[in-house]
Order: C-alpha cells, then structure tokens, then sequence
C-alpha cells in the first residue's frame, strides 16, 4: 500500500461520455440510468499511457472525461478470520475483486481533515475510490500488528497485512 497524491482523473469537457465525482455516467450531458447500460460501457473502459480514458470496441475508440475516478467501492465482504480472512470488494458496476496484492490499494491524505482516502487498483490503471461507508467498513475490520518495533493497523486478506498507517510508540 501506499500513499498517493494523484487522483486519477481525466477531465476531457469535450467528450462524449462523462463520468461525475460520484461515478454517474453521462452521454451528450443526459444520464445513463439503465444500470445495465453502464456496466456494459464499464467493461470497455480503457486508460491509455497519457492517463485519457477511452470507451474501446472493435469498431470504435470514444473519449471518456472522468471527474474523479470512473468507479466507486459500494460493498466490502469478509470471508474467513485472522491470517486466513480474505476480503472483497463490489465496485458500482457489479464487479467483485479480491483484494490479493500489496500494490493494489493506494490512500489519498484528505487535507481539510487529515484523514485518508482509499482507491483499489481494479484493472490496469483504472481505480475506484471507496464510498465513505465502505471506508468506514474497511477501518473498522482493521486491527493492530506488531511489525519492526511499531504497530501497523491494518488488515489481513490473502495473507498478507494491508496497513492503513504505521504507528511508532
């Protein structure tokens, strides 16, 4: 895990898709509300090597501007307990992952109040941020681990230890 200051976004006014700061999808300014709509696009949601966001078919390649992150973390789910526990997240298109990797899940230190913001790595360079409940959850199943003379809070899944932050006695 680490900390970032990139939030990942892409703000292109000129596109024909957009995606707003909570993860509401748009064409030519109407909303998209058919869920099932969105998820199809989502599946072909690409992020090219200059951080442009693009809808990509075999026919076509349709330019994206996305506010902040295309995705939201809308429910977290534990299965297991201690070591052996492994976590997954549900993102608002209907995708579930497992969190597997230690570079997987980044935080954002929140200025105005010091805390933390998470995003998980969901597929090459495209993440979600965590909705404020899932942050919420995602803390409270974290515990406290001895690691080099300090304690890191953090959580077990695929046995490894995600910290949220090292604290030093």
């Amino acid at each position: 895990m680490s900390k970032t200051n990139n939030i990942y976004q892409n703000k292109d006014p000129k596109a024909k898709f957009q995606i707003d700061r909570e993860c509401r999808w748009f064409y030519e300014g109407t909303e998209i509300k058919r869920h099932a709509m969105v998820c199809l696009f989502s599946r072909y949601l690409k992020r090219d090597d200059n951080g442009a966001y693009n809808i990509v078919t075999p026919y076509e390649c349709v330019a994206v501007g996305v506010e902040h992150t295309p995705f939201k973390v809308i429910n977290i789910q534990m299965k297991g307990k201690g070591v052996k526990c492994d976590f997954y997240i549900e993102t608002n298109v209907n995708e579930v992952i497992k969190i597997e990797r230690e570079d997987q899940l980044s935080y954002l230190v929140d200025e105005e109040n010091q805390g933390i913001i998470p995003y998980i790595n969901i597929r090459e360079n495209i993440v979600a941020i965590f909705s404020r409940s899932c942050m919420l959850d995602l803390i409270n199943y974290c515990d406290y681990h001895p690691v080099n003379g300090g304690k890191t809070f953090g959580f077990w899944s695929n046995g490894i230890l995600f910290p949220v932050d090292i604290i030093k006695d």
